[in-house]
């Protein structure tokens, strides 16, 4: 059976003095913790291989509970596994939680079961509540039961972010799901079998099975990948993966590197359960996300009016640049196709205009303020040359 690895982001932008108090906080609390462990390893073996940060992300994981973990999925009796990993990119400014969790689908005899229940989580993280009692699918926070997964991960947030002040919530979201095998197979001949339910996956939709298969195809585009075995599709949700590395693969890569470096490298034997992990593409998500949550704040502060001046071109220039690709090429090209698919040029494109028409209203203040100030020197000017007229005026009269 192949295992459904869903991974769930939001990214909040949040100050250096706003983090310091989530992580410290977090911690003081008993909420959060070091990532170490398996999960550590692996997300660190990863990270090193694929990235190459000025200043590395601070990564922790919220902290287990005796007797189950803090945040629980639940259908009915069955629970999912689970873990919150929450982030502070210091290089961005801004926070991104990633929710994991892992899908084999409920002990029933159904085809794509795994399919309609990852859909299921993937409704419920983005609000949608069951009205169907201690049967339906709930997301669990401590002792509290909650009718949607969003409600629960909403609450830790609120928890974690309590005394900061801050008034961005969880707004931007995306997630990818991939599809783990290990029989080395060319995933995208699975997909070429019948699309639909990868389109499911891509757009969270439970009717999957009604969708044309040409209407999925189209929808779901070129399949990315450098590997035989990967084919990724990006979405306006964000991104689906089929892998299905195989031992031969991991053997051939430990022995290649044993050679030249007198040791395996870690990353390329990742099985991890974290969706995404492997390849880069959860952090490709983060990264996208991470780009539209800080055009959504500029955004909102130039509406509200907030240091309409002073936000000019170069605000525009830093939100394109701060992301410069830290990836190795053949997976920035994957990120440039996300940025497309989740409408992150839209976003710059309305910025620029909008930091265009400061720079035009900048430039008309300036001008007004300019012209009014010459106009009251003239005045001024005139007055006094009149005043003097009168005053000479004054002096040839007494002298006469």
């Amino acid at each position: 059976m192949t295992a459904v690895l869903l991974t769930f982001a939001w990214a909040v932008p949040l100050s250096g003095k706003e983090a310091a108090k989530v992580l410290d906080g977090g911690r003081d609390r008993g909420l959060l913790v070091h990532l170490d462990g398996k999960l550590g390893e692996e997300w660190a073996a990863a990270e090193n291989f694929l990235t190459s940060y000025t200043t590395p992300p601070l990564r922790r994981v919220l902290r287990k509970r005796t007797g189950g973990s803090r945040l629980s999925i639940r259908v009915g009796g069955v629970s999912l596994p689970c873990e919150l990993v929450v982030t502070w990119h210091p290089a961005y400014h801004a926070m991104t939680l990633v929710l994991a969790t892992t899908i084999t689908g409920p002990a029933v005899d159904r085809p794509a079961a795994e399919f309609d229940l990852a859909i299921a989580v993937l409704q419920s993280l983005q609000g949608r509540e069951t009205t169907n009692g201690e049967d339906g699918l709930h997301g669990g926070y401590g002792e509290k039961s909650f009718p949607s997964l969003l409600k629960a991960v909403t609450h830790i947030f609120e928890d974690l972010t309590k005394g900061c002040g801050l008034t961005e919530g969880l707004g931007r979201k995306g997630w990818c799901v991939e599809l783990r095998s290990h029989d080395g197979h060319p995933p995208a001949q699975r997909v070429a079998a019948d699309p639909r339910p990868y389109y499911g996956l891509a757009t969270s939709d439970e009717g999957w099975r009604f969708v044309p298969r040409e209407v999925a195809r189209d929808a779901l585009g070129p399949s990315w990948g450098t590997r035989s075995f990967v084919a990724a599709y990006t979405m306006a949700g964000g991104i689906v993966c089929l892998n299905s590395k195989d031992s031969e693969y991991v053997e051939h890569q430990d022995e290649l590197m044993r050679g030249p470096f007198g040791a395996a490298e870690p990353y390329f034997g990742i099985d991890s359960d974290i969706g995404g992990l492997d390849h880069g593409m959860l952090f490709i998500l983060e990264r996208v996300l991470i780009r539209m949550a800080l055009a959504d704040q500029w955004l909102a502060s130039i509406r509200k009016g907030a240091s309409r001046t002073r936000l000019l071109r170069g605000s525009l220039d830093d939100i394109l640049e701060m992301l410069h690709s830290v990836l190795p090429p053949e997976v920035d090209s994957l990120e440039r196709r996300l940025v497309t698919s989740m409408g992150v040029e839209r976003i710059i494109a309305q910025l620029d205009r909008q930091a265009e028409a400061m720079d035009e209203e900048t430039r008309y203040a300036y001008e007004n303020t300019v012209s009014a100030r010459v106009t009251r020197l003239t005045v001024v000017t005139v007055v006094l040359t009149v005043v003097t007229i009168v005053l000479g005026v004054l002096q040839v009269l007494v002298s006469l």
